[in-house]
């Protein structure tokens, strides 16, 4: 009888001590690594995940990129300042009073970017963004300033050109009311702003994959009407941009359209007409339909 009571007692105590090593009272704290590639100008914030406060955040090189904490929502933002690398660490304590630190690896790269103003026909100025970086934005944030020959200010406020995917050129179009008297030589336009998901893989999408076609063409003296026949061949939903730039006999911009695409996995859609005016436009000489998109995921 003794000896098995001394067994029963030994095998409670081995399982005692296996308890003890598994409770979470005696997790120890640990680090998570993770790398971000940000561009100059570019800011990204994100939670703090599996802690119950926030405690701190630092950067190794500030001049590359800084680092602020909002303790309360155990939140952090990062700043892109100029090119170069620097290692963010975020601390915090879990639910048993560990500490628990996330390290990232910032790479911050130069934005590689051709912005230009160019005059369209009317009251209008055309904003064309290349983008030549690696990356695709669901938006960048512009500013221009518009000045006569004289270097007067006639007009300056900030836009945002839409879903700037990379390899691809971007357009935006602004009224002006004295755009007859705009000198783009005097004038400027400068990114201010970033705004993409840096945790999402953004795929840019070939004509194999989306096409985008003209249908129910008829052509008058004064206008082209048409719709516009989109295609996805993909198991992702799609996101674009459809632009309808009129030029002159020369090759030169001189008006534009455009419209946002939407497609659902494998959806064909049949858009609402649109129209392409000859009237407004005395040197109209033909049209083109230029499109891209993409999808994203984890």
């Amino acid at each position: 009888m003794k000896k098995v009571m001394k067994r029963v007692i030994t095998a409670c105590l081995a399982f005692a001590m296996i308890l003890a090593l598994v409770t979470p009272a005696s997790v120890e704290a640990a680090t998570k690594n993770e790398s971000l590639t940000l561009y100059k100008g570019e800011t990204y914030t994100w939670y703090l995940t599996g802690v119950k406060s926030l405690s701190s955040a630092s950067s190794t090189k500030k001049a590359v990129a800084t680092v602020k904490a909002n303790k309360s929502k155990k939140q952090y933002t990062i700043s892109a300042k100029k090119a170069g690398t620097s290692v963010v660490t975020i601390k915090g304590k879990d639910y048993y009073g560990h500490t628990q630190s996330l390290k990232i690896k910032v790479t911050v790269a130069e934005p590689k970017f051709d912005l230009k103003l160019q005059k369209l026909d009317g009251n209008y100025i055309l904003i064309s963004l290349k983008n030549n970086t690696k990356a695709t934005f669901d938006r960048i944030a512009v500013k221009y300033s518009l000045k006569d020959s004289s270097g007067s200010e006639l007009a300056a406020k900030e836009e945002k050109v839409y879903r700037v995917m990379s390899g691809k050129t971007a357009y935006e179009r602004i009224y002006v009311a004295s755009a007859a008297d705009v000198d783009i030589s005097q004038s400027s336009v400068k990114i201010t702003g970033f705004d993409r998901n840096p945790d999402q893989k953004y795929k840019v999408l070939g004509k194999d994959k989306l096409s985008v076609t003209v249908t129910d063409e008829q052509a008058s003296d004064t206008r082209i009407t048409f719709k516009l026949k989109e295609v996805n061949k993909t198991s992702q939903y799609v996101y674009g941009e459809v632009y309808i730039l009129s030029y002159d006999a020369s090759g030169n911009i001189i008006d534009l359209n455009n419209g946002s695409i939407y497609l659902d996995k494998k959806e064909t859609k049949t858009t609402p007409e649109f129209y392409v005016s000859k009237s407004s436009h005395p040197n109209f000489d033909h049209y083109e339909i230029v499109y891209s998109g993409y999808y994203t995921t984890k």
